[in-house]
């Protein structure tokens, strides 16, 4: 074989062989790429299965209309478990709902056709309506954000401090009290939106409640059965009950029904019989003092001209009764097999006596709680400290023109109570109001009178879960309406805002979207 030909034979072979070699290599190249590409895809998907699972997509899918604006699930969660928690806060008094079942599977107890889910849902559009009117109606009337930053940064103070409290981030604390999309951001702009519209109802119901004259009140006071919630009435009774009746015998046996029946009948009979007597008695001019101790009657089973504002506070056994007698008459009463009511009805008068108003500056004396949640009382030290402080406000006052404007910048400057804007103020207070007793003490002493200070110190009650510790630095700025206008001003400031909310809502339609579907769940 020549030469030549031997090199183009093997010049052939090599080419054979590179053509192989580039064949195997360009496959093995689409292997790599298609498996590059195969764990692209993968990647993404487990990505996005990942973003999917955090919530990510279902937080910002729309969730509900309210008007013109879309709310995220993450938004209307806000509204949702709002209601849910103010919901379970209330029914936790009196059992029903179970928190640790899903919404969707328990029935509203007063409407079985409705879910809790539903109903919380319904309640969730309901707010973000009355807040969207709300904060709208506040920044057309000329309100802005910047006005509630101080009480945006308090609340959200107050949220991180009970994050930690419970071992929580905020984040975390907020996911656990509105959802699993709340985020930081969501909830102080939903925050703040409640703040603006709390401006606008304020503002709203000062407006009206300052509009009613005396005539006003008084009209109000003829029309229809108003008389019945205003005036003031006063009585006395006297409660008999019968002696419980043993159901066993000294040997823990059942004793039988039938006897069982006839001891509670001779029981209710004893009742009756004491009742009558005292009845006979009250008519005779006995009293009821002396009446409730012959019967050793619990102090829950007795009352001595005690006074009422508004029919509907009397209890409803004797009510119809009690307001059919004539002055100083009485009267006996059944309430079933539970016992006898005697009553006596002293008269009903429109009360004219003035309400008060005072300013105050609250010194509070740290405290911390037990193991249960109960108050424990304040240190020596602590009540050191807060009555040092409350007697050098006192002394800053007493040095300079203590006229009711510098106690009210001295209230705004260093008291522990209120949101630093009002003076201390606490208008148009009665007796009865809920106010702790050495402050309602200090304000209708005898002889009180207007520019009159004083200090008084406040202990919550023992065992308590609520309360506060501390001393009062008080100044007594005069009387005010009597209760009776005050009722009647607030009825008619309460029914006409309501009628406004109406229409400002009515702007606003509501519906639930396909985003909803995630909320609650």
């Amino acid at each position: 074989m020549s030469a030549s030909r031997e090199k183009k034979q093997r010049q052939g072979a090599t080419s054979e062989k590179s053509l192989q070699a580039q064949q195997q290599e360009a496959a093995r190249r689409k292997k790599t790429v298609t498996y590059t590409i195969v764990g692209v895809v993968i990647a993404v998907l487990v990505a996005a299965l990942l973003i999917w699972n955090s919530g990510f997509f279902q937080a910002r899918a729309t969730a509900a209309t309210v008007g013109d604006t879309k709310l995220t699930a993450a938004e209307l969660s806000y509204y949702y478990y709002d209601a849910r928690n103010s919901y379970a806060s209330y029914m936790s008094y009196f059992g029903g709902f179970d928190s640790s079942t899903p919404d969707d599977e328990q029935a509203h107890p007063s409407d079985e056709s409705l879910t809790m889910r539903d109903y919380f849902l319904e309640e969730a559009l309901s707010t973000a309506k009355r807040y969207a009117a709300l904060s709208a109606e506040a920044l057309k009337n000329g309100h802005t954000e910047a006005e509630v930053k101080e009480d945006l940064d308090v609340q959200i103070e107050g949220m991180k401090s009970a994050a930690a409290s419970y071992g929580y981030s905020y984040s975390a604390y907020l996911k656990a009290t509105y959802g699993p999309y709340m985020t930081a951001g969501v909830f102080e702009k939903m925050y703040r939106q409640y703040l603006l519209a709390n401006l606008a109802y304020a503002d709203k119901s000062e407006e009206l409640d300052a509009s009613y004259t005396e005539d006003d009140l008084k009209a109000y006071y003829e029309k229809d059965d108003n008389a019945d919630t205003l005036d003031t009435f006063e009585y006395s009774y006297l409660y008999f009950t019968p002696e419980e009746v043993e159901t066993k015998d000294a040997d823990g046996n059942d004793i039988d029904e039938e006897t069982v029946n006839q001891q509670k009948a001779e029981a209710l009979a004893e009742a009756k019989e004491k009742a009558e007597e005292a009845l006979a008695s009250l008519k005779d001019g006995g009293s009821i003092a002396s009446l409730a101790s012959k019967y050793d009657l619990a102090d829950n089973a007795h009352a001595d001209h005690t006074t009422t504002v508004g029919s509907s506070s009397i209890n409803s056994v004797f009510r119809e009764d009690l307001l059919a007698l004539d002055e100083d008459e009485s009267a006996l009463v059944e309430n079933s097999e539970s016992g006898y009511y005697v009553i006596t009805f002293h008269g009903r008068t429109l009360v004219e006596d003035p309400t008060k108003d005072v300013r105050h500056i609250l010194a509070r004396a740290e405290s911390t709680t037990d193991e249960d949640g109960k108050l424990v009382a304040p240190t020596d030290e602590a009540w050191a400290a807060a009555k040092e402080k409350i007697d050098a406000i006192q002394a800053e006052f007493e040095a300079g023109d203590m006229t009711e404007d510098s106690f009210a910048a001295l209230a705004n400057e260093k008291s522990d109570d209120g949101d630093g804007t009002t003076g201390g103020l606490y208008a148009k207070i009665a007796p009865s109001d809920g106010y702790v007793t050495e402050f309602l003490d200090w304000i209708f002493e005898d002889g009180r009178q207007p520019g009159d200070t004083g200090v008084v110190q406040h202990s919550a009650d023992e065992g308590s879960t609520s309360g506060y510790y501390g001393y009062h630095f008080m100044y007594m700025v005069g009387d005010n309406e009597p209760v009776w206008m005050r009722s009647a001003r607030s009825s008619l400031t309460t029914e006409a805002r309501n009628a406004w909310m109406e229409e400002l809502e009515s702007g606003y339609e509501t519906s639930l979207t396909d985003g909803a579907e995630s909320v609650g769940k």
